[in-house]
């Protein structure tokens, strides 16, 4: 008897030491830039053992935001009973199942954290299951959704696609998808989009598309990709064909919210769960980066209602014309449209044009710029869920 007391002794006190450990990674994601906030129900420590062991969740408790090589990573934990060999092997385990982000230096690895998106969730394309996305879902309304919209700035913007771009726009590079394509060094990959495989494990497949291989990342995000089997290397004309056809489904360009693109995904609503959560807010357009917005000349409206239909925001004021089947466009409401041009290149009747916001932004150079601006202007717990529920209730 007292030996089956002591084993399950034991036994509980490994449970308790893991998720202490758990929780510990838990706080140490919630100080990073987008943050990583704990839910009433847990979840969120089941989504962290997923991504990480125990061992390597105290490993990452020596990393963060910031890129360091190996070596100066091991100097923090050199006290603990790991080899510099079995740390390397940590290491590159993290990377190969996307729990951390690795990036290439002058021919040397450097390693930093994720944030949960984007980030460890999109690294989970190869291996996505229902019930992690069913977790995925849970923690994102639960808590996580707030920590992702409520960032000084957003990971992600929305710009015009190719179709609604004319030459009066002047359009910046950093906004235009073929300048992104274009100006990159050839580090160009594509991968399956994981909101939309997460869907299918559960039978709830996208309206807008059947394609999945729709999401593309450039430069450290290619390599990355390409190194881990997590998507694969394309050309320059693949990657526009790609880009053509997404546009042709109805599909919002989401670049990184950086001038040096590291992705673009292509998005829709009833999958994205960026482009989800903003849809439901009473004014999408102040939780989205972007330098356009949609105009409307109702007079020149042949009353198709294709651009209602295709409009992720519901930003287009529809009105039935009596004893017809015609519905026309009567308005844009600024605080919903977003930007995306999507129904600019529905309008056959040239009723519908992108103009430029009256305020121009330009987005940070690079990802370490970005997240060095989300760190400044962090919000504590209560800040956060007040500025977001401002924004909710549109207030």
């Amino acid at each position: 008897m007292k030996q089956l007391k002591t084993r399950l002794k034991d036994g509980m006190g490994i449970f308790a030491e893991s998720h202490k450990v758990y929780k510990k990674l838990q706080k140490h994601l919630d100080k990073q830039p987008v943050g990583f906030p704990a839910t009433v129900s847990g979840v969120e420590r089941r989504l962290l053992r997923d991504a990480f062991t125990v061992e390597e969740a105290e490993l990452a408790l020596h990393l963060d935001y910031k890129f360091q090589l190996a070596n100066q990573i091991f100097e923090k934990v050199k006290d603990r009973e790991t080899s510099e060999a079995k740390f390397q092997s940590m290491l590159d385990n993290m990377e190969k199942h996307g729990a951390i982000f690795v990036k290439m230096v002058n021919g040397q690895k450097e390693y930093a954290l994720h944030p949960y998106a984007v980030g460890i969730f999109e690294m989970k394309v190869p291996t996505m299951t229902a019930n992690y996305y069913m977790d995925f879902r849970k923690y994102n309304y639960q808590s996580f959704g707030m920590a992702f919209l409520s960032t000084a700035l957003p990971q992600m913007r929305v710009i015009p696609i190719e179709k609604s771009v004319t030459p009066a726009l002047n359009i910046a590079t950093y906004d235009e998808i073929r300048e992104l394509v274009l100006q990159n060094d050839g580090r160009i990959g594509v991968a399956e989009c994981v909101c939309r495989k997460g869907r299918d494990t559960i039978g709830r497949h996208c309206k807008e598309t059947d394609r999945r291989e729709v999401c593309i990342g450039f430069a450290d995000f290619h390599d990355m990709y390409s190194r881990n089997g997590f998507g694969r290397s394309i050309s320059k004309e693949e990657a526009f064909e790609i880009l053509a056809q997404n546009e042709k489904d109805g599909l919002v360009l989401m670049p990184s919210n950086t001038q040096e693109a590291q992705f673009v995904c292509s998005c829709c609503k009833c999958c994205c769960a960026c482009l989800e959560g903003i849809s439901l807010l009473a004014k999408p357009s102040e939780f989205v980066k972007n330098n356009y917005h949609a105009v409307l000349e109702s007079e020149k409206c042949v009353g198709c209602g294709k651009c209602g239909k295709k409009c992720k925001m519901e930003a287009i004021a529809m009105q039935p014309v009596e004893d017809s089947k015609k519905v026309n466009a009567i308005a844009i409401d600024l605080n919903r449209c977003i930007g995306c041009g999507v129904c600019v290149a529905s309008c056959k009747s040239g009723a519908l044009t992108l103009a430029k916001k009256q305020i121009q932004t330009a987005p940070p150079k690079d990802m370490d710029t970005l997240y060095e601006e989300i760190m400044k202007g962090k919000k504590g717990t209560v800040a956060r869920t007040m500025h977001v529920g401002r924004k909710v209730f549109g207030i």
